[in-house]
């Protein structure tokens, strides 16, 4: 028996839903090809491109950070490095629970505070939150009432103090001492671009 091809008769070209499953196949097919990046390839880019931006900091505004605890956390390079050193030594969660105050305090949404409250309370100030900050029984139980009552723009001012405090004595004096630090504050790392 002939097919249509040999036997001379019209063939319908495939239709577009056709050639869309083939297109599709095809595409899966080939996925092996791309690039896929793995955790030790991303490991080397996030490294490589934090680097360059280390390398981008003004020695003079490094030294900045050193005269307040506030300086640092207001400029926003200077947070950043701070978060990642906390990240690094695995004790990020007070910088975690500031920066969401930080967010809190100036959302743009009233109505959506009361949810925003619940949510820091259960992530950081709750009895076995899954981040829970050093806070004393007395703030925690007056963050609580604040957050189940009427939660406000300040509900959360003084657990934030606190565990701002307890920031400044102990983690900011590590990051100072800390050899990223050292370095960039000496212009070790600063190329100018």
């Amino acid at each position: 028996m002939l097919t249509p091809e040999e036997d001379g008769s019209v063939v319908a070209p495939p239709s577009k839903h056709k050639s869309r499953n083939i297109a599709k196949k095809i595409s899966r097919k080939m996925q092996f090809l791309r690039r896929r990046h793995t955790d030790s390839t991303l490991g080397v880019v996030e490294r490589d491109e934090g680097a360059r931006r280390l390398a981008t900091i003004d020695p003079e505004e490094a030294q900045e950070w050193s005269k307040s605890f506030n300086t640092l956390l207001f400029d926003k390079t200077g947070l950043e490095l701070f978060r990642g050193f906390l990240l690094s030594e695995h004790s990020d969660e007070n910088i975690e629970f500031w920066i969401a105050c930080e967010n809190y305090k100036h959302s743009k949404s009233s109505k959506q505070l009361p949810t925003l409250a619940q949510r820091i309370f259960n992530d950081y100030i709750a009895v076995q939150a899954r981040k829970e900050v050093n806070l004393d029984s007395k703030t925690r139980t007056m963050t609580y009432e604040s957050v189940t009552s009427n939660p406000n723009r300040q509900t959360f001012d003084e657990a934030q103090r606190r565990v701002q405090a307890l920031m400044e004595k102990d983690s900011y004096r590590r990051f100072l001492e800390s050899e990223i630090y050292v370095d960039l504050a000496a212009g070790n790392l600063h190329h100018k671009s």
